[in-house]
């Protein structure tokens, strides 16, 4: 099982965030929980925490100046892609990763890694 989190669960990413941030903390803890209960059956349960990925959506919500500043906050200086999300979760839930469970991947380009000012 792999679950879907944020960076907004591991940190306090900015403000008017509340409801979002503790709803992926809450998805992390579930993971972590799941992961124990669950690993007597052999099955793992881990998460991917992205940072901000270019989408669709996030093309329409985050203005050029968010974007700009966001990405600057980021060591790999940019937003992550779908396809970099995807290959996480793939690996996740591929037999190379069968003795990790209870695990939150941030895949964020460094943010996490950086301790990045809040956006």
């Amino acid at each position: 099982i792999v679950n879907i989190a944020s960076v907004a669960g591991l940190r306090a990413v900015g403000t008017g965030r509340t409801a979002y941030g503790t709803s992926k903390a809450a998805v992390i803890g579930l993971t972590r929980q799941m992961a124990v209960e669950l690993a007597e059956y052999g099955i793992t349960v881990n998460a991917v925490a992205p940072g901000p990925v270019d989408t669709p959506m996030t093309r329409v919500l985050h203005t050029d100046t968010f974007r700009r500043d966001y990405a600057s906050a980021i060591p790999l200086n940019r937003y992550g892609s779908t396809d970099e999300i995807a290959a996480a979760v793939g690996f996740l839930a591929s037999a190379e990763a069968s003795y990790l469970t209870g695990v939150t991947l941030p895949v964020d380009g460094g943010f996490m890694a950086s301790g990045a000012r809040n956006i």
